[in-house]
Formats: structure tokens, C-alpha cells, sequence
């Protein structure tokens, strides 16, 4: 792994960490998935235990170094989608979040809001490609517009 990709790791980790008293005011306790699985695709959960009935919440946090509406969709990895639909078929909102550099957004898991294609960066030194959903801005939400607690 280049330094930069280990770099950009810690960041996102560090980011986690600073968002998630924001995310509780919005969905209640948050446990980490993280604390026990190194980048799981969802970051948090209203229950630490996969297989609890009184899991509500599934959500994913991204840190993203652009304003909202500098591209048409924002991305989301495709390894997210399917743990999203995974929590959903359990009977979970699964929420996907950004901290975007002007505001905070959000987008509920839709079958029919998103397209699967390709997406990446090449800001590390090379280009890195992977399969993602990109979910198009109309469908996507500021944060401070969720009322769920």
C-alpha cells in the first residue's frame, strides 16, 4: 500500500470517529463496526451484534474533500451496497452519510435511486478503479433534514 492510500486509511478512520457523536444526535447510539472488524463496509449500527433484533439504523460515514454538487452523483463502494442490502433483508434503514466541505448529506439505501458502474481516484499515485453505486444528488439530502429520534 502507498503512503498516501495509508494515509487517506487513517484519515477516513480518524474521520469516523469525529462524526459519530453527530450521527447519534441524528440516529441514537452508534456502535462502531469497525472497533471489531477493520473497515467493514458499513461503519456503524444501533446494535453491536449483527443478529439483534433491536438493530434500526445501519450507517455508513464518508469524508469527502469536495462541495456538494461538484459532480453530478456521489459514489459509494459496491462492497457497501450489498452489506446495505444484507442489513435491509434483517429489516434496517441503512443510511449512507457524507461530510462534504460545505455540509453534511445523506441517502436511505433505494434500489431504484442508484447505478452500479465504476469509480475511483488517481489522486494517490495511480489509478484506483472499483465497482461502485453512484447515487445521483436529487436523491441525496442534507443531513440536518433527517428527523428520526
Amino acid at each position: 500500500m502507498n503512503k498516501v492510500k495509508a494515509a487517506d486509511l487513517k484519515y477516513g478512520l480518524s474521520m469516523e470517529q469525529l462524526a459519530q457523536p453527530r450521527l447519534e444526535l441524528i440516529f441514537g447510539k452508534l456502535y462502531n463496526n469497525n472497533d471489531h472488524y477493520k473497515f467493514h463496509p458499513i461503519d456503524f449500527k444501533t446494535n453491536k451484534y449483527d443478529m439483534n433484533d433491536d438493530n434500526k439504523y445501519a450507517v455508513e460515514y464518508k469524508r469527502r474533500r469536495i462541495n456538494f454538487g461538484d459532480f453530478p452523483t456521489l459514489m459509494i463502494n459496491k462492497s457497501k451496497i450489498i452489506k446495505g442490502r444484507e442489513y435491509r433483508r434483517r429489516g434496517m434503514q441503512v443510511y449512507y452519510t457524507w461530510e462534504c466541505n460545505d455540509d453534511w448529506y445523506y441517502w436511505e439505501l433505494n434500489e431504484s435511486e442508484f447505478s452500479m458502474g465504476t469509480g475511483g481516484t488517481n489522486k494517490r499515485g495511480r489509478e484506483e478503479w472499483v465497482d461502485v453505486a453512484h447515487i445521483k444528488n436529487e436523491y441525496i439530502f442534507k443531513l440536518s433534514e433527517l428527523k428520526l429520534i
